[in-house]
């Protein structure tokens, strides 16, 4: 995966229900392959989901090198991390990730600034991932 060239897949592109795991996956190819460019992986949105599961990003780029497709790691991820991978488990956090939004005015004035720059009409854009997939190109349906 090369991010110099290309965006990584939507943060709400799920596997097996499971939000920004395909991203993460790609953010962790990129990450072994040394083609990050300007993404940054174990970032603050990439940790929710490393915490969700339980395992560092150190550990989960191992995974991803020495798994070839999604499928099999996430049949990495359920063998090593069940309870994490449950329906109840996902949806809480799916829940809790879809939800996130800046924290602190500081967060909020470079949110504002961020999307400002790429479309000032979507002030219904206020959570980090409908901003991601708006700073990548994907179409962001009006709320």
């Amino acid at each position: 995966m090369d991010l110099t060239k290309k965006f990584p897949r939507s943060p709400v592109d799920k596997l097996h229900g499971i939000d920004h795991l395909r991203r993460l996956i790609d953010k962790a190819r990129a990450h072994n392959s040394g083609t990050l460019g300007e993404y940054n992986y174990n970032c603050p949105m990439d940790q929710l989901l490393l915490t969700h599961l339980g395992v560092s990003a150190e550990d989960f780029a191992r995974i991803v090198a020495t798994h070839t497709t999604d499928e099999t790691v996430y049949a990495e991820l359920w063998k090593r991390f069940p309870k994490a991978l449950s329906p109840e488990a996902i949806s809480t956090f799916n829940a809790h990730y879809e939800a996130a939004a800046p924290d602190t005015p500081e967060k909020q004035a470079w949110f504002d600034s961020v999307r400002n720059a790429i479309d000032p009409s979507r002030t219904d854009i206020r959570t980090w991932v409908r901003l991601l997939d708006l700073e990548e190109k994907r179409h962001v349906p009006v709320l």
